[in-house]
C-alpha cells in the first residue's frame, strides 16, 4: 500500500474533540479554530510497531480517532517523514494503523498525536471575528474573515470575506475587490451569508452532535491550505442541504479574477427572523438566493441568456437527462462528473473553472441518485478511475428532483 496524500482532509462534525452541529452557534468559533488552525483530540502514543510500510501506534486506552483523517505528530523521528502528517487507514479502539514510506523499524511512544488542522494560520482573533490566512494556488496569501454569529437569538450564520490584503490592527479586510459588504461587519448580516440554522433561537447554541443530529444530521467539511467545502442541513428538509465553499480557480489572467470563489446565500429574510424555508439555488435577485463571487464579481455556473434577475445559480436543473453513460459508451452505471465551469453573471461569458469541484451528472429521477436526506448526506463515494474518495453532497431549489451534486473529492488540490 502506498502513502496517501495529506493536503486534502476531511472533518466530521461528530469527530472526538469537536462535537457540535450546525445549530451550536456558541461552539463554532473554538470549532473552526480546531478545524482551520489548531488540530484537535490529542492523545500521547504507548508504544509504536512497524511492519515494513504499516506502522501502527497503539494508545493503551481509547482514542477517538476514525479512519480518513490526517494524523499530525508532534514529535520523534516520523516528524521527518511528510511534515508529520499521515492518513489514518484503520483504527481499533485503542491504535491507529498508517502507511508510512521509509519509517524507521523501532520507534519509540510517548509522543503526541492530534487530527491536523488546514494549516491555516489564525491572524486575528477578537470577540466573534476571525481572519485566517491561507494560500492562492500561486503561494501568495489570502485571508479569509469570518464574523460568527453574536446575537444568540438568531439563526446561526456566518458572514465571510477573502481578499487579499487586510487590516490587522482593525480585523478588515482592505482588498477593493473583496465582497466589501462584509469586510468589517461585526456581527453577520443579511447580504452574503453562510447560512447554517433555519431556526432563530438560542436552544441549539450548545448542542452537541448527538442533541442536534434529529434536527441537523450529517456535517462534514473537506479542505486544504487552499480551500474549503462545507456540507450540511441547515434544518429538517430535503431542500434546506447546504454546499458552502472557498475554492481556487482557474480563470482569465485578469486582476480582478485572481481570487478564490467564494459560495453562500443571500436568505430572504433577516437572521432574526425564522422561516428561511428555501433551497439554495434560487433566483439572483430573489428569495432563497445562493451567489457565488469571484472577488466582488458575481458568478454563475451555467451560460444562460435570462436577464440578471432571474438567472439561476445553475440554470440546468437538473444537470444531465440520464444519470449514466449509455451502453455504447461503457456497459456499467457510471456517473461522470464535471470541472464547475463559471461564468460572469452580468454578462453569462465564460471566466474559467474552479478546481478541485465537480458537478455530477444526475437526471431528475429520485432512484438513480443518493438520497437526499439529512442521514444519507453527505456521502463517501468513490472515482473508480483514480481510486479517489470524494464527498458527494447536493443543493436544492425547493425540490428532491432539481437536486444539484456537487463532488468534493479528498485528493490534492495543488500538486506539489
Amino acid at each position: 500500500m502506498a502513502m496517501k496524500q495529506t493536503q486534502t482532509k476531511m472533518f466530521d462534525f461528530a469527530d472526538v474533540g469537536l462535537d457540535f452541529c450546525s445549530g451550536s452557534k456558541n461552539l463554532f468559533p473554538d470549532r473552526f479554530k480546531k478545524m482551520l488552525s489548531q488540530g484537535y483530540n490529542e492523545q500521547t502514543v504507548a508504544s509504536v510497531s512497524v511492519t515494513g510500510n504499516q506502522v501502527t501506534l497503539n494508545y493503551g486506552v481509547a482514542h477517538g480517532y476514525a479512519a480518513d483523517r490526517v494524523l499530525k505528530i508532534n514529535s520523534g523521528p516520523l516528524v521527518a517523514i511528510n511534515g508529520g502528517e499521515f492518513w489514518i487507514d484503520a483504527v481499533t479502539a485503542t491504535s491507529v494503523t498508517m502507511t508510512i514510506d521509509a519509517a524507521p523499524i523501532l520507534i519509540a511512544g510517548g509522543f503526541v498525536t492530534k487530527i491536523a488542522p488546514l494549516g491555516w494560520q489564525l491572524v486575528y482573533d477578537v470577540a466573534n471575528v476571525h481572519i485566517f490566512k491561507l494560500k492562492n494556488l500561486d503561494e501568495t496569501d489570502l485571508f479569509l474573515r469570518l464574523c460568527y454569529q453574536n446575537n444568540t437569538s438568531y439563526r446561526n450564520a456566518i458572514s465571510p470575506c477573502v481578499g487579499k490584503t487586510v487590516d490587522l490592527v482593525t480585523g478588515t479586510i482592505t482588498d477593493s475587490e473583496s465582497v466589501v459588504a462584509n469586510a468589517s461587519l461585526l456581527t453577520p448580516a443579511r447580504g452574503l451569508l453562510w447560512n447554517f440554522s433555519q431556526s432563530a433561537n438560542n436552544i441549539h447554541n450548545d448542542w452537541t452532535y448527538a442533541q442536534g443530529y434529529s434536527t441537523y444530521g450529517n456535517s462534514k467539511v473537506v479542505g486544504s491550505i487552499y480551500h474549503i467545502n462545507l456540507m450540511f442541513f441547515c434544518g429538517n428538509g430535503d431542500y434546506l442541504s447546504r454546499f458552502y465553499a472557498l475554492q481556487p480557480v482557474a480563470c482569465f489572467d485578469l486582476e480582478p479574477l485572481k481570487r478564490p470563489l467564494l459560495l453562500g446565500d443571500v436568505p430572504p429574510t433577516n437572521i432574526n427572523n425564522t422561516g428561511y424555508n428555501g433551497g439554495q439555488d434560487g433566483y439572483a435577485a430573489g428569495a432563497n438566493s445562493s451567489q457565488a463571487y469571484i472577488g466582488k464579481i458575481p458568478v454563475s455556473f451555467d451560460a444562460s441568456n435570462a436577464p440578471v434577475t432571474t438567472k439561476y445559480l445553475f440554470y440546468s436543473n437538473p444537470q444531465a437527462l440520464r444519470s449514466y453513460l449509455s451502453n455504447s459508451v461503457e456497459a456499467f452505471n457510471t456517473t461522470t462528473a464535471r470541472p464547475l465551469t463559471i461564468f460572469e453573471k452580468e454578462t453569462s461569458q465564460f471566466l474559467g473553472h474552479a478546481i478541485g469541484l465537480y458537478v455530477c451528472g444526475y437526471e431528475a429521477t429520485l432512484s438513480s441518485k443518493p438520497a437526499i436526506t439529512k442521514e444519507n448526506l453527505p456521502v463517501l463515494a468513490s472515482d473508480i478511475e483514480q481510486n479517489k474518495n470524494l464527498l458527494l453532497h447536493c443543493i436544492t431549489a425547493n425540490s428532491s428532483t432539481s437536486a444539484i451534486f456537487l463532488a468534493s473529492p479528498i485528493e490534492e488540490i495543488k500538486i506539489v
